[in-house]
C-alpha cells in the first residue's frame, strides 16, 4: 500500500484572478487546473490516496473531470470548511496512511525531483517543506518609510508540505490562528522539526492572470 495521502484544499474563490469561477476550476487544454495538479502528484508520488476538500457546488464538475483517470478510485471529495485550516482538519480525519502531504490546488508544476527530495528527507524530519531562493530585492515597510532587508535571509515557500500523519493531526488540534499561514507553522508551534528541501522554480501558485498565462505556456510544452 502506498504510504502517502495527499490533501488538496480546493475551496478558495480566487478573487485576484477576476474570473467567472474559482481559479482551480479554470481549464487549460480542457482540464481544470485542479486536475492537472492531481495528475502531477499522482505521477510523482506513484498512486497515493487523495482527499480533496471543496465547495460542494463544484462536486459534480470535479467528479465528471476525474472520470476515466485511475486516480478517481483513490480520490475522496469532502466538503471544505470556512477557512483553509478547517478544510485540512476535516480531511485529516479520513487519513489512514503514515505520511500526509498538503498541496495547493493551483500548483500543477511540482517536479519529480522535488518529490524525491521530500521522500528522502521525511524519515529524518517531522515535516519537510520545499523552498526556493528569492530573486527580487526586498524592502520592509516601517513607520518612517521602508528599509532594505537582506534577501539571502528569506526563502519562498512551496507545497507539498509533508509530515508524519500523527504529528500533523496533533498540530491541527490547536485552535485556528490566522497568523499561521501554512501547515509547517502549525507543526513548529508544537515543537516539532521541519526540514527544508530545494523546490523547483516552475512550481508556481497560479493566482493572477499573468500566472495563468505562464501556466498555459508550461502545460503546452512537450
Amino acid at each position: 500500500m502506498n504510504p502517502w495521502t495527499l490533501i488538496v484544499p480546493s475551496g478558495g474563490v480566487g478573487s485576484r484572478m477576476g474570473a467567472d469561477r474559482p481559479k482551480q476550476y479554470l481549464e487549460i487544454q480542457e482540464k481544470p487546473i485542479l486536475l492537472h495538479t492531481l495528475l502531477a502528484l499522482d505521477r510523482y508520488f506513484e498512486e497515493p490516496k487523495f482527499i480533496v476538500s471543496m465547495d460542494p457546488l463544484w462536486r459534480d464538475y470535479v467528479q465528471a473531470h476525474l472520470r476515466g483517470f485511475s486516480l478517481e478510485k483513490r480520490c475522496v471529495l469532502v466538503d471544505g470548511g470556512r477557512e483553509r485550516y478547517d478544510s485540512v482538519k476535516n480531511a485529516l480525519a479520513l487519513v489512514d496512511t503514515p505520511w500526509t502531504g498538503v498541496h495547493d490546488a493551483v500548483r500543477p508544476f511540482v517536479s519529480r525531483e522535488t518529490v524525491e527530495r521530500i521522500q528522502a528527507a521525511i524519515a529524518s524530519n517531522d515535516g519537510v517543506v520545499p523552498v526556493v531562493p528569492l530573486r527580487d530585492s526586498l524592502r520592509k515597510s516601517t513607520l518612517n518609510g521602508s528599509q532594505a532587508v537582506p534577501r539571502s535571509e528569506y526563502l519562498s515557500v512551496q507545497t507539498p508540505q509533508c509530515f508524519a500523519t500523527e504529528i500533523l493531526r496533533t498540530a491541527y488540534q490547536q485552535a485556528f490562528d490566522p497568523s499561521l499561514t501554512d501547515d509547517a507553522s502549525l507543526v513548529e508551534r508544537i515543537g516539532k522539526k521541519v526540514g527544508l528541501i530545494q523546490g523547483n522554480d516552475e512550481n508556481i501558485k497560479i493566482t493572477t492572470p499573468l500566472d495563468l498565462m505562464l501556466a498555459q505556456h508550461l502545460i503546452a510544452q512537450p
